[in-house]
């Protein structure tokens, strides 16, 4: 197994290559993702690593062969601690700042998990700053 990648990743790194595993977990890192027993041309991820890769990833990732299962798709990330969360943190206030998006499409676009992103809203949102507050404090 590659062993710089965490967890699923490694795996799938073995069985589709290391760019391709890097890929899937840029697209879908810090979220659950369900791999059909057979996946679709339409499907995230044949357009993600394309139709060979995908079948491959589907078979070992089926049930018996016949179903599909979910799988929690772990954050791979470059650089150091400081940099990725300043970065990360940036990217999730635009987000949540500029679009009206959901959590899970936050945690894909920002590349963090949608806990993650609930932990971000409930910090941030509706705070207002110290001289917007109209009700004193309570001794």
């Amino acid at each position: 197994m590659t062993e710089k990648l965490p967890g699923v990743l490694a795996e799938i790194a073995d069985l589709v290559g290391e760019a391709n595993a890097i890929l899937i977990a840029a697209h879908a890192g810090g979220t659950r993702v369900y791999f059909p027993a057979r996946a679709d041309d339409n499907h995230w991820l044949v357009a993600c690593i394309g139709r060979h890769q995908a079948d491959i990833l589907c078979s070992h990732f089926a049930v018996e062969g016949r179903r599909g299962q979910r799988v929690d798709i772990p954050l791979y990330v470059g650089g150091t601690y400081r940099q990725v969360m300043r970065a990360i943190h940036e990217r999730m206030h635009k987000l949540d700042r500029d679009d009206n998006l959901s959590s899970a499409e936050i945690a894909r676009q920002a590349g963090v998990t949608q806990r993650s992103v609930h932990r971000y809203r409930a910090r941030h949102r509706g705070q207002k700053s110290k001289t917007d507050r109209k009700q004193g404090k309570l001794l």
